[in-house]
C-alpha cells in the first residue's frame, strides 16, 4: 500500500507530480491564512496606537493595511508557492501578468485611500472655518484625482498585457478630436465643472436664484448641478447653462443679512399728525425685533391714490426661511399697529362725478 501511494504521488500532471501539486496548494492556503491573520493582529495593533495619538501618520497606515483586500493576499499567496511547480514559459508568465494586474490594482485602491484621507481632512477643516467654496473645490479635485489615478491603472494594466500604450494614445488623439465634435455638451459641462471649481461662484449650502428657478445648491457634479427648491423637489441643471444664465448667490458665509424694502401705502385724507406719527411706528416695529437692523423709514411719493412711505431694513439671517418668516411677522406688525392707529392703507380708487342734465340749465 505505501509503494502504491508512493507511485501515486509520484505521477506526473501538467509536468509536475502531485505531491509537487499537495505542497502547491497546501503552502497557498497556507500562506493565505498566515496573511489574513498578520493583517488582523498588525491592523489591531495599529489601531491602538492610533487611538493614542494625534499623528495621522499611523491612522494613515492602519487604513491601509485594512484595506488590502483578501484577493490580493491569495494571489500573493499563490505566486509565492508557485515556485514548487514548474509550469510552461507561457503559463508562467501569465501568472506573473495576472499577479501584476491584481497588484496594480491594489496599489490604486491605496493610492485612492490616502488621496481620500487627505481631501477628507482639509475639507472638514475647511467646513469647520465655514468656507464653503474650498469644499465645494476640494470635493471636485477629490473626483478628478480618483479619475487620473484609476486612468494611471488602465494605462499600467494594458501596457502589463503586452498593448502598445504610444500606439494606443496616438490613437485616442485622432479618435478623441471625434469623440469631442460628437459630444461637445457634455465636454463642455466638464469644461463648467472645472470652472466652477476655480472660479467658485457657488458652493454647496448656497442659496441661488438661476433665472425662475431657486433653491439650496445640494452638489455640484462633473455634468449637472443639483439644487433643492422651497417646495422640495429637485432641480438638475447642466453646468454650462448654470454658468450661462444670470446667477444670484445669497452666500450663507459671507451674506450674513438680507435687504428688505417695504412699499406702504395710505389714504389721502390722513391728517397731519397720524403721517407725522408713522415714520416713528415703523423704525419701532423693526427695533422691538431681535432678528432685525433698521436702515430707514421715510414718506417718498405723492402717488395717485396713496402718499406712499418706504420702510428699509436687514434681517440678520443668511438662511432664506429665517428671512420669510421675519418678513411676515413685521407686515403683520405693521397692520397691527396701524389699525391700532386708525390708520388706513390705500387702495386703487376712482372718483366719478355724476351730472344730471337739469343741474346745467
Amino acid at each position: 500500500m505505501l509503494e502504491t501511494f508512493n507511485n501515486l504521488i509520484k505521477t506526473e500532471f501538467l509536468d509536475n507530480t502531485l505531491l509537487n501539486w499537495g505542497l502547491f496548494v497546501f503552502s497557498s492556503i497556507g500562506l493565505f491564512i498566515f496573511g489574513k491573520i498578520f493583517q488582523s493582529i498588525l491592523y489591531k495593533n495599529l489601531s491602538a496606537i492610533s487611538q493614542k495619538t494625534a499623528n495621522k501618520i499611523d491612522d494613515y497606515l492602519s487604513a491601509s493595511i485594512k484595506s488590502v483586500s483578501g484577493i490580493f493576499i491569495l494571489f500573493l499567496a499563490i505566486f509565492i508557492s508557485s515556485n514548487l511547480i514548474s509550469l510552461d514559459e507561457k503559463i508562467n508568465a501569465r501568472v506573473s501578468q495576472l499577479f501584476l494586474l491584481i497588484f496594480f490594482w491594489q496599489l490604486t485602491k491605496w493610492a485612492i485611500m490616502i488621496a481620500n484621507l487627505a481631501f477628507e481632512k482639509y475639507k472638514n477643516n475647511k467646513k469647520s472655518d465655514n468656507d464653503m467654496h474650498s469644499v465645494t473645490a476640494i470635493t471636485g479635485l477629490s473626483k478628478l484625482a480618483k479619475f487620473l489615478i484609476w486612468s494611471l491603472f488602465l494605462l499600467l494594466a494594458l501596457d502589463n498585457i503586452g498593448v502598445d500604450i504610444t500606439a494606443l494614445v496616438a490613437g485616442l488623439g485622432i479618435g478623441g478630436l471625434a469623440i469631442a465634435l460628437a459630444a461637445q455638451s457634455i465636454l463642455g459641462d466638464l469644461f463648467a465643472s472645472l470652472t466652477i471649481m476655480i472660479d467658485k461662484p457657488i458652493a454647496l449650502g448656497d442659496y441661488i436664484v438661476v433665472d425662475n428657478y431657486m433653491g439650496t445648491v445640494k452638489s455640484i457634479g462633473i455634468k449637472s448641478t443639483k439644487i433643492e427648491s422651497i417646495s422640495g423637489e429637485e432641480i438638475i441643471i447642466s453646468n454650462s447653462d448654470l454658468l450661462n444664465s444670470r446667477l444670484r448667490n445669497y452666500h450663507q458665509s459671507r451674506m450674513q443679512k438680507r435687504r428688505t424694502m417695504i412699499m406702504i401705502g395710505v389714504v389721502y385724507n390722513t391728517t397731519y399728525e397720524k403721517l407725522s406719527s408713522i415714520q416713528s411706528l415703523l423704525t419701532e416695529i423693526v427695533n422691538t425685533s431681535e432678528s432685525t437692523e433698521f436702515i430707514r423709514a421715510s414718506m417718498v411719493d405723492f402717488a395717485d391714490f396713496s402718499l406712499n412711505f418706504e420702510l428699509v431694513y436687514n434681517v440678520l439671517s443668511s438662511d432664506y426661511s429665517d428671512f420669510i418668516e421675519t418678513n411676515h411677522k413685521i407686515r403683520l406688525k405693521i397692520f397691527e399697529k396701524f389699525s391700532k392707529e386708525k390708520i388706513d392703507f390705500a387702495f386703487p380708487t376712482r372718483t366719478i362725478h355724476v351730472h344730471n342734465e337739469g343741474d346745467k340749465q
